[in-house]
């Protein structure tokens, strides 16, 4: 938590920042921790401005003598035991994940046979406990994404068949579906869940909100959190493809693109803004993403980056200038 500490002062010296570079890439650990914090971060622009205003520049309640100032350690400290708390946090879940009945790695896809004979494929760097007992067929999503084809046997069919994660569960109603775990989208905010219907349907019950429960059905999708059900949308046929391995884009920004395919490769895939919103068609197979940059390299006006196996970037292709050999 030392970088977050210094890069939080907002007095970064240019040998700080090289060091800090260094030293995310030294390790892929470095890597896995900066993110938990970034996340964090994220969280933190959130929070009321006048809050964090006040606190940042030392002015705070007023005492009996006048304003009570904050010293610049003093808020460094805050930073850092807060960002200490908030990387704890996403340890709690990685190690949930971890003790999962059923986990895969990053960029391996995974299909099982559950006890009734319904089909389970887990996503990349997904995690899932199998809850088969006192009348329920029952899944726990831990991280990461699911795809399940519910079987129809005679003998499990007075057994409902329930998908629970952090925000809520999601009830199949003789379906195949995907439902995803996402991450926290701000401060004090949970985490959500998103569900996609390719056929049947299913029903959706927040965990603080059981009378707040919606239908989604056959070619629809719907995001929740632990409170309400976001509005019933189309589904994209197409964000189903990881099923089979492939990725598939149509004119889908390229910054977007590699955000997905970073999930399928270790360590840190980042994309310039300036080349973010190449508009990108293709198909894209999901065990070679290497094979997949190379093929972006050679149709766009990119450059692939890599500082080590574990830091790759995305960066725009210098022009020469006019007269220049």
């Amino acid at each position: 938590m030392q970088w977050f500490v210094i890069l939080a002062s907002g007095e970064v010296t240019p040998a700080q920042r090289q060091a800090f570079a260094a030293w995310l890439v030294a390790n892929p650990a470095h890597a896995r921790q900066w993110e938990a914090v970034s996340r964090f971060q994220g969280m933190l622009q959130g929070m009321p401005s006048q809050a964090a205003g006040q606190a940042l520049r030392g002015r705070g309640a007023r005492g009996p003598r006048g304003p009570v100032r904050t010293s610049r350690r003093q808020v460094l400290a805050l930073l850092l035991v807060a960002g200490a708390g908030a990387l704890c946090y996403d340890r709690r879940h990685t190690y949930l994940a971890l003790t999962a009945d059923q986990r895969s790695a990053v960029g391996e896809r995974r299909e099982l046979v559950l006890p009734d004979g319904s089909r389970l494929v887990l996503d990349s760097d997904s995690a899932v406990d199998i809850r088969f007992a006192d009348g329920l067929r029952r899944l726990v999503l831990r991280r990461g994404a699911i795809m399940v084809e519910t079987a129809h046997l005679a003998a499990w069919a007075e057994q409902p068949f329930y998908v629970d994660t952090a925000q809520g569960r999601v009830q199949a109603l003789g379906t195949r579906f995907v439902v995803r775990q996402e991450a926290s989208p701000g401060w004090r905010q949970a985490g959500r869940s998103r569900v996609e219907v390719m056929a049947g349907a299913v029903r959706i019950t927040p965990a603080r909100n059981a009378v707040g429960s919606a239908l989604v059905g056959q070619g629809q999708q719907a995001v929740f959190d632990d409170v309400t059900v976001g509005a019933v949308a189309a589904l994209d046929p197409n964000t189903q493809a990881w099923t089979q391995g492939m990725l598939i884009a149509r004119e889908r920004p390229l910054g977007d693109l590699l955000a997905e395919l970073g999930r399928y490769r270790p360590g840190l895939l980042q994309v310039d803004d300036a080349v973010a919103q190449i508009p990108v068609n293709g198909v894209f197979p999901l065990e070679d993403t290497d094979r997949v940059l190379a093929a972006l390299e050679h149709a766009f006006p990119i450059r692939i980056q890599r500082h080590t196996r574990y830091w790759t970037r995305v960066v725009a292709v210098v022009q020469k200038k006019s007269g220049q050999p």
